[in-house]
């Protein structure tokens, strides 16, 4: 992989004093406005349940992958286990990462006018600076893409290092498997174009990290996809309601964050209609991703499914395109700069937009867990949600219902069994159809009857017939002995169809939405960001 980052056979344009200056800059603006997300707390408590050997899982005794992101979740998994902790190791990893992305774009730009634009670019884009440190798998996937493309422009399909490319996509597919849309047009177009024992390499690495995880998923969580995906992908949106949802989510980008949407869109662009055969695949990739985002109904996370793509704008142009100090230099510097100050810049002002940007993560968060926030505190009990969870450890909770779980479940520990109408976390709940009108990314499921005496109990008290089974079968994929014939029985049947098959059976009325112990709320149901019928962010219900 060492080859990445030395020079091409052409003299070298951009020298180690440069990519040296460029890192200190990102780094200084990562340190400045470095803070861990809510999302990203799910995959700190699977890794503080593994730590403590009760495996990667939510709840303990029960086998479901509520984060979406394998590869980040090892990797941090990982380093946690030799430091010993895991907060301070993300953002220092998140890091590492980010510089590592900054190098490989930098040092291989074609020439320091468009290696300084690369620069400024990514420190005006909100998307890359904010989810570089969220501790989520942004990070890795920065580094990746960068790498990928290096690796495309440096290593020809008759290349014997022409499997670096293949392994950087395979790689970046099991960090987030949505990236498959993002990478596919290229990883096809690199199979196509490589021969012989090239062509085998380029399978392997492309395909392998993929086949391999998903072997394991299968085996440890009788699925091969994320929970998480079933509980997003599983919203009953038809595509002209998904399209609608995502709507909000590209006008946040356009509107607060113009730099990252106008490279995305000068890349794809000239790629597509003034680019070679390399740049071609990328640039179709990025198109795609874009309607996937659409069709996936977009998120509540403004920014988080852009900086990828945005890194993978950047590395394309910078790569690809020679600036003339005379003319487009000084456009392509003004726009990036004027539009990147438009609306305040978050390395000067850490979260600009606290007021007005609703989907801002980073606006919110960044007091209690920024990492330079004087108002964060070790166990992060200034956050409302932080202290829940500390108060359902002292006091022994057994059972409760949230719908925000991440800091809540994390700082709660693994003694508290957490339900999650969400669904991110429950394996069964993910597999009913969520209630409409539905918050993007939030796709609420109504607690069928009987479901909480039977997490309470042990003991299946689920009213509807369908249910039940449903409720059963997958018990099986996710209690009982891995190698279990009755377990392999079961998760053929929810893999084959099994479970849309008993969800369509089922009389479950989804926006049937209700708290224990409170009276029904239908008029707050009707909300789209509600929570087990209730409009409070901060509802927690303790069931034992």
């Amino acid at each position: 992989m060492r080859a990445l980052f030395r020079s091409s056979d052409q003299p070298m344009r951009v020298s180690g004093a440069w990519v040296l200056l460029a890192c200190l800059l990102v780094g200084w603006a990562y340190v400045r406005t470095a803070a861990v997300t809510e999302d990203a707390f799910i995959t700190f408590r699977v890794i503080d349940n593994a730590l403590h050997g009760h495996g990667l899982v939510w709840n303990v005794g029960e086998r479901v992958q509520p984060y979406t992101h394998p590869l980040w979740a090892l990797l941090l998994l990982a380093v946690s286990a030799v430091t010993g902790e895991i907060f301070h190791t993300s953002l220092g990893l998140s890091l590492a990462l980010t510089l590592a992305t900054v190098a490989l774009v930098v040092r291989h730009a074609k020439g320091r006018l468009i290696a300084l634009w690369a620069l400024l670019a990514l420190l005006f884009s909100e998307a890359f600076i904010e989810y570089s440190s969220a501790a989520l798998e942004n990070a890795l996937a920065h580094a990746l893409v960068a790498a990928m493309v290096v690796a495309w422009r440096r290593f020809p399909p008759t290349d014997r290092h022409v499997w670096i490319t293949a392994l950087c996509g395979g790689l970046l597919v099991i960090t987030r498997h949505d990236f498959a849309v993002l990478v596919a047009p290229a990883m096809l177009s690199l199979f196509l174009r490589a021969s012989g024992r090239a062509r085998w390499a380029v399978l392997l690495a492309g395909a392998g990290p993929l086949v391999a995880w998903s072997a394991f998923s299968l085996v440890y969580y009788g699925s091969p996809w994320p929970n998480s995906a079933y509980a997003k992908l599983n919203n009953g949106l038809s595509m002209a309601e998904s399209f609608a949802a995502a709507a909000p989510y590209f006008r946040d980008l356009v509107k607060y964050d113009a730099v990252t949407a106008l490279v995305i869109v000068v890349a794809a662009l000239r790629g597509l209609l003034h680019g070679s055969w390399q740049m071609r695949p990328l640039a179709l990739g990025l198109a795609l991703y874009m309607l996937y985002l659409g069709s996936a109904g977009g998120d509540y996370m403004g920014g988080r499914l852009f900086s990828a793509p945005f890194v993978l704008a950047v590395a394309m142009l910078a790569m690809n395109v020679r600036l003339r100090w005379w003319w487009t230099a000084p456009l392509w510097f003004a726009l990036t700069i004027g539009l990147g100050l438009h609306r305040g810049w978050m390395v000067w002002n850490v979260h600009p937009h606290a007021e007005t940007r609703k989907l801002s993560q980073h606006a919110w968060m960044y007091p209690a867990t920024g990492w330079l926030s004087p108002q964060r505190t070790a166990d992060f009990h200034d956050m409302p949600w932080g202290k829940q969870g500390l108060t359902a450890r002292s006091e022994q909770h057994a059972v409760v219902a949230k719908c925000a779980v991440g800091l809540y479940g994390f700082n709660a520990g693994p003694g508290v069994y957490i339900v999650d109408p969400l669904a991110i976390a429950d394996g069964f709940l993910s597999r009913l159809p969520s209630k409409k009108p539905a918050y993007p990314g939030h796709y609420e499921r109504a607690l069928p009857e009987g479901y909480v005496e039977t997490i309470v109990s042990g003991k299946n008290s689920l009213r509807d017939p369908a249910l039940a089974e449903l409720y059963d079968q997958m018990r099986l994929l996710q209690r009982a002995p891995l190698l279990a014939p009755v377990r392999w029985q079961a998760i053929w049947a929810m893999n084959t169809g099994g479970d849309r098959r008993l969800a369509v059976q089922a009389h479950y009325d989804p926006n049937k939405t209700w708290t224990p112990g409170l009276p029904d709320s239908s008029a707050a149901s009707a909300q789209p960001l509600s929570c087990m019928g209730q409009l409070d962010p901060l509802l927690t219900v303790r069931l034992k």
